[in-house]
């Protein structure tokens, strides 16, 4: 199966332009404040639909942070316009 995007950036940007922010923002909030282990997080974003790993710089657990940030970054952008 081909990827669908360039790179995480690319897949990333791509959601944040399609879907509602709150369907992640939410979850992975919840994951996050359930302080699991990295099996955990895998599990986690597993069902949340995220089945690929991280960028290579980051654990399971870290990426799942960034995503969040991210997330909550762009919300807050598109708030300002």
């Amino acid at each position: 199966m081909p990827d669908e995007s360039e790179d995480h950036d690319a897949a990333l940007q791509d959601y944040l332009d399609t879907t509602d922010r709150s369907l992640v923002t939410r979850p992975a909030g919840e994951l996050l404040a359930l302080g699991l282990d990295e099996g955990g997080y895998v599990v986690g974003l597993t069902e949340l639909g995220l089945e690929v790993d991280p960028p290579d710089s980051f654990s399971h657990g870290s990426w799942l942070v960034a995503l969040a940030q991210a997330v909550l970054a762009a919300g807050d952008t598109s708030r300002q316009e």
